[in-house]
Parts: C-alpha cells; structure tokens; sequence
C-alpha cells in the first residue's frame, strides 16, 4: 500500500443543528494521494489519473431548497497535478461531464456553485448512464436527507488494479474507470448505516427502463478492496464490524 493520506476532520457546523458528528475524510492508500479542498466540498487525487479518486460532501435538506444561481461555466482547476481537464477538453469529449458534487446541493450559494464547475470535480461517463442510474442514485441520497437531516456522500471512479488495462481519453491524459461507485453514509437512531453502489462504466442495455437501484448495491468492504480506499474512520467503521466479517469470511472459503 502506498503512502497513506493525511485524515482531515469534517465537521458541519449550523446555527440550529441537525446533527453534529465529526466525520474523517477517506484515506487513500494510492501513489501520491492528495487534497482539494472547497467550501462545501472536498476531492481526492492521486497517482496521475487526471479524475478524482474520491468526492466527499454533506447533505442536509436546507441545501436542496435553493435554485442554481451561478453561470454553468467550467474552470479549469489548477491545484491538480500532473494531467488535469481543461474547459476545452470538456467540449471536445463526446462523453457527458459529470458533477461528483452536483450544484443542486449548493443551496443557493452561488460561490459553492461555481466551485461545482471546476474541471477537479467532474468524471465522464455516457449520457444515457448519467440521466438513469446516476440520478437515480443522486435523488435516492437526497431523499435520505430529507429523512435523516444529515448524510454524508461519497463519488468516484474504480480503475482496473493493473495499470496496463486501465483506458485513457483525451489524448491518453485522462484514465477512463471501469465502474463508478457511490455510498452514503447517515445515522438512524444513533447508530450509522451505510448504503454501496457500484456502476458499470458502459451504456446499460435497458436505461430507459426506471432501475431499481438496489440492483447496483456493492459491498463497502469490496468497494475499499477494489479502490485501495478507507471510506469511513475507525469508530465508525466498529458499527459494521459483524457484516465485514462476514464478508472477510466469504472471501477467505
């Protein structure tokens, strides 16, 4: 494993709290692993993929009131290292950009949503996966919000774990993953649950059909395997210890 990332503490702090809960940033165990850091949400980046390795933000409902404020203009992002996506790159690619931190949950924040636009928060994937199962996933989360008043949201690719296999666009800058991941993370009487999905990075032969999103559900544990990646910190991760030695027990028969 690599070197690993130095945790950030993400606390949420609110006039009239919902919820306060003190929340570690992922860890990943990638090459040269780093941070970006914005007012209303954070990336990860590591080795020299050109995407981030990991998006992480909170969702409480007052955010999904407001209405998006801010001119869809991207910005380059120049605290990337190495590769990064240009507005120009954006426009030539036939593939749809995708948010990790969408600017509907910017409130009506106009700077949080022209941070939404910055070329680090944004992966590729078709159009037609976007507009089904991706949104479908996105709403699920805010709905989540709605009820629990809190969640935590995490985004990101999943690349083949042999770097010869791993695609390119853009010129071989920018690595194309194999599957896009998504979890949430809240807290129901106390006590935190966790829900995992995995996407396939392909067009799915029935997107016009409204997927159940229970069809995508991903083992967290398979999730932290496939990408080298520590979502959650070591209290948190306590609460799950019963299903992650199920789950180790699976994988050693």
């Amino acid at each position: 494993m690599g070197e690993k990332m130095k945790k950030f503490i993400l606390l949420l702090l609110i006039a009239t709290p919902l919820f306060a809960q003190k929340i570690e940033l992922p860890v990943s165990g990638a090459k040269n692993p780093y941070t970006i850091e914005n007012s209303t949400y954070s990336v990860g980046f590591a080795e020299n993929y050109g995407i981030p390795v990991w998006e992480m933000h909170v969702l409480q409902p007052q955010m999904l009131a407001g209405g998006a404020t801010a001119k869809p203009e991207w910005k380059q992002d120049n605290r990337v290292k190495g590769n990064r996506i240009s507005p120009k790159d954006i426009e030539s690619i036939k593939l749809e950009p995708v948010q990790l931190y969408p600017k509907d949950h910017a409130m009506n924040n106009t700077t949080a949503q022209e941070s939404s636009y910055l070329t680090s928060n944004i992966v590729f994937m078709n159009k037609q996966l976007k507009d089904s199962i991706w949104e479908n996933i996105t709403s699920s989360f805010e709905s989540l919000a709605q009820k629990y008043g809190t969640v935590y949201t995490y985004s990101g690719p999943i690349f083949e774990k042999e770097s010869l296999k791993i695609k390119y666009l853009l010129g071989n800058r920018i690595a194309s993953p194999s599957y896009f991941y998504r979890v949430v993370l809240y807290f129901e009487d106390g006590k935190p649950v966790q829900k995992c999905y995995r996407i396939a990075n392909r067009i799915p032969p029935d997107y016009e059909r409204n997927c159940d999103i229970s069809e995508f559900a991903y083992n967290i544990y398979q999730l932290e395997a496939d990408t080298n990646i520590d979502f959650f910190d070591r209290d948190i991760d306590a609460n799950f210890r019963q299903e992650k030695m199920k789950y180790l027990e699976k994988r050693v028969k």
